[in-house]
């Protein structure tokens, strides 16, 4: 029979496994149940060490989608951010470009209200004659019809379906309860 030798803590050192110890009065050896001690205590230490495993991995992982989630939500509250920014800044594009053709539909105003002045009747008259070698119409080639006598100046009035802007900062405040569905 070959005898080994065991190498833990609970057996002496060079302490033989197979060391046959009798029970007294009987034939058959008596079991050392030191080595069935020590197998389930390593079993038990190994068990204890893969739930431990176990528990850091789960919590690695609840970090990991903690961490993935506060991403996601930073990326999404950035994409909001950029797309009010960009309706603001349309906003104010849309804004200037209305007073610029405001400003210009009142130069074309004043600039019709000056030729309308303008228009001087014995001036044309005088220059149709002399330089271009027109004559006055005869008695039986003049046709009178009646004209109401109405002012050559002409004002400007916004038509009325157009709305009134509101101020930038008011726009602002709209868009941002608009957002959340919220009255003023």
């Amino acid at each position: 029979m070959r005898r080994k030798y065991v190498s833990h803590k609970k057996l002496k050192k060079n302490e033989l496994y197979n060391e046959q110890v009798f029970i007294p009065g009987a034939v058959a050896p008596k079991l050392s149940t030191e080595l069935h001690e020590i197998l389930a205590e390593d079993e038990l230490k190994h068990v204890l060490k893969k739930q431990k495993e176990e528990k850091s991995n789960k919590v690695v992982l609840y970090k990991l989608k903690l961490v993935g989630n506060v991403f996601l939500i930073f990326i999404g509250c950035l994409f909001l951010m950029g797309q009010y920014a960009s309706i603001t800044f349309n906003q104010k594009e849309i804004k200037n470009l209305k007073s610029q053709l405001k400003g210009i539909q009142n130069t074309n105003a004043t600039l019709k209200s000056e030729i309308a002045e303008s228009i001087d009747l014995t001036f044309i008259k005088q220059k149709a004659m002399g330089k271009l070698g027109m004559v006055e119409p005869a008695p039986h080639q003049i046709v009178y019809i009646d004209i109401p006598k109405v002012s050559y100046t002409a004002y400007y009035q916004p038509p009325m379906n157009e709305p009134i802007q509101p101020a930038e900062e008011d726009v602002v405040a709209a868009s941002f309860f608009d957002f959340f569905n919220w009255k003023e």
